[in-house]
């Protein structure tokens, strides 16, 4: 195990450590046995919705490499969410370029590519729904380390990380050889290794980014990106009644903004920690008695976390994988990458 996957189980152990230090679990045990498993089969539904969403852009976006079946990049979507939920160093994008390589015989490093784009628009997706979000919260509402304050300036900072990296990739698909070549040269008076590194990724990613020249598909791409992420927040409003919480639209988008920002920082494994502490947080500021607040956090990860990862692992033994393989493989890619750049 290297030094990042343990940083992030010191994380998530903190993050859980805080939330876990003043709830009573007998009263917690009591709320989720009154939970209605019609709420936890709701927030499922809208899940596979959301992977489907995903599944449809995905398609897309890969239709200048090759044209694949909505389904099989479904299967390959669960394989590699799945394998963020139990897999370290959140091998999750690597397993799912490996998955979709597996099942359809596409180049894992054109796969790569896509994905790259793909998260870019998931990115500025996100924040936009954070922005939105924070227009209508008080901005004096605080839950312990957590304010309104820091969520706006965490999301400013991702906001600049995001641009600057939509910039490079905008410039490798207006200007790729030009682009690689000067970025390979800058990082070639560096280091020589990093130079030929930096030009053999550029050059991978320019592959994905082919989807840009089909100007008839940005739209519904764009769209999807937006549209992609509505039954995430539906999850988290459906689920609010089943811990007494309000059916509320600002307090279901607090949370999604939470667990956003919670993936941003290095954790164990299914986010365990950090997205119950973001959520905890966030439901406070958006007025959610503390309690409830943090009995929704560990609940509702429960009841999405154990059926995504069981369905990851179907899909993962119908298309002859095993957790090792896939650990294995995104390792040695990661290697080669890094080795490469």
């Amino acid at each position: 195990m290297n030094l990042q996957s343990l940083a992030g189980i010191a994380v998530s152990l903190a993050c859980l450590g805080w939330v876990l230090k003043d709830v009573d679990f007998a009263r917690l045990w009591a709320l989720a046995a009154q939970v209605n498993p019609l709420y936890a089969l709701a927030i499922n539904l809208l899940l596979a919705l959301f992977f489907w969403l995903r599944s449809w852009r995905w398609r897309l976006l890969l239709q200048p490499v090759r044209e694949i079946g909505i389904g099989r990049l479904y299967s390959a979507n669960l394989i590699g969410f799945m394998a963020n939920d139990v897999l370290p160093a959140r091998l999750g994008e690597l397993v799912r370029a490996y998955a979709v390589d597996r099942l359809t015989a596409t180049p894992m490093t054109s796969v790569l590519a896509t994905i790259v784009v793909e998260r870019i628009l998931d990115g500025l997706a996100l924040l936009l729904v954070l922005f939105a979000t924070l227009v209508f919260a008080d901005p004096k509402a605080q839950a312990g380390a957590f304010n309104v304050a820091y969520m706006r300036g965490a999301g400013y900072t991702l906001l600049l990380a995001y641009l600057a990296v939509l910039a490079v990739m905008a410039a490798l698909w207006r200007w790729p050889q030009a682009t690689i070549g000067t970025i390979a040269d800058l990082a070639g008076k560096v280091s020589p290794r990093l130079g030929e590194t930096a030009r053999h990724l550029l050059g991978t990613f320019a592959e994905g980014l082919a989807v840009l020249g089909h100007a008839r598909h940005l739209p519904l791409i764009l769209l999807q990106s937006l549209l992609i992420w509505a039954p995430m927040v539906l999850m988290y409003m459906v689920f609010l009644p089943a811990l007494g919480l309000p059916f509320d639209l600002f307090m279901a988008a607090m949370a999604f903004a939470g667990a956003s920002l919670a993936s941003a920082v290095p954790a164990a494994p299914g986010y365990v920690g950090t997205f119950q502490l973001a959520v905890t947080w966030a439901l406070i500021m958006a007025g959610a008695e503390p309690e409830r607040a943090a009995a929704f956090s560990l609940i509702y990860w429960a009841v999405q976390y154990f059926p995504l990862v069981i369905a990851g692992l179907v899909e993962m033994w119908r298309g002859g994988m095993s957790l090792k393989s896939l650990r294995q493989k995104a390792q040695t890619q990661e290697a080669r990458d890094g080795k490469n750049a």
